[in-house]
């Protein structure tokens, strides 16, 4: 059934090609067209089985692109009310693995589970999400945009307006989308992510772009987040602006997860003083992972 909206230029199915000059119809929070495919692995046994599971697994999960493979073996949990910081050079499968997770790539092989049962379509939608590249209509406003994509997520107009309050957009909700800053258009793709007050929020190198005051109310929005209860999964080559909000570590190096701990694990086993880059530098060169200059590259 056709969505109607209050702007004549958005009425079409979400699941149907949009609008010619759209930039892309992906609605960042929305299950996309694989999201109800329900992946199995063998179950642990019972007493392998946790008494409370984790908000997400992923188990020996594999994305395969003909002879490359994108994801290798991935076992990796998270738990509800963590801050993970994903970490690993460009290619070593962050974002493959996040599209996994939205239902907008299709595993080979592997499980993934919400709250200890296989993750479907349903699950998803109480997921925010920021991609790294912000897709959105260029010849419409700020508000248009927002209005669209908050009402696939059965979102309220007074809901979105919450939010571009709190990123900074109100003052220019009118301005069309093609004449924003890279910066604005992150700010404007999180308002939509944030729309709802979603469980889970997956924000793929969400600190690109952003000068220094952003960042700051990028982070206090965070931690807001944070604080409210949300699980937050973060990609990012920004060490820096990670390290003070993390609570987890996972390093992906070519397909395969090299570390995953908690952050003050991470910082008790090393020398007091060293920050989550250098940790970062080491266990890539440990790994036989380019130069450190190039790993973040």
């Amino acid at each position: 059934m056709s969505l109607s909206l209050p702007i004549r230029f958005l009425k079409f199915h979400p699941r149907t090609r949009g609008p010619e000059n759209a930039i892309s119809l992906s609605a960042p929070g929305v299950p996309g067209p694989e999201a109800d495919w329900p992946l199995h692995a063998d179950r642990p046994s019972q007493s392998q089985a946790s008494a409370t599971p984790p908000l997400l697994r992923f188990e020996r999960l594999e994305k395969r692109y003909g002879p490359v493979r994108a994801l290798a073996q991935v076992d990796l949990s998270i738990e509800r009310g963590s801050i993970l910081a994903l970490l690993g050079p460009n290619g070593a499968g962050k974002s493959t693995l996040f599209g996994c997770l939205l239902g907008l790539v299709r595993p080979s092989a592997g499980a993934m589970e919400f709250l200890g049962e296989p993750l479907t379509g349903n699950a998803r939608s109480r997921f925010g999400y920021l991609p790294e590249r912000v897709a959105l209509y260029p010849q419409r406003s700020v508000r248009e945009n927002g209005l669209f994509f908050a009402r696939l997520r059965n979102q309220s107009p007074s809901e979105l307006d919450r939010q571009l309050k709190r990123v900074g957009l109100a003052a220019v909700q009118d301005r069309l989308v093609r004449q924003l800053s890279k910066g604005m258009l992150q700010r404007l793709g999180l308002a939509i992510a944030l729309c709802g007050a979603p469980e889970v929020l997956v924000l793929d190198e969400p600190f690109n772009g952003l000068d220094p005051a952003l960042l700051d109310g990028l982070q206090r929005i965070l931690r807001e987040e944070h604080e409210r209860g949300a699980t937050l999964l973060i990609s990012t080559h920004t060490m820096s602006a990670i390290e003070p909000l993390a609570t987890h570590v996972a390093i992906l190096l070519e397909g395969r997860i090299a570390l995953t701990t908690g952050i003050e694990d991470l910082r008790a086993s090393n020398a007091p003083g060293i920050s989550l880059e250098q940790i970062y530098h080491r266990i890539a060169r440990q790994n036989g992972v380019g130069n450190p200059e190039e790993i973040l590259a």
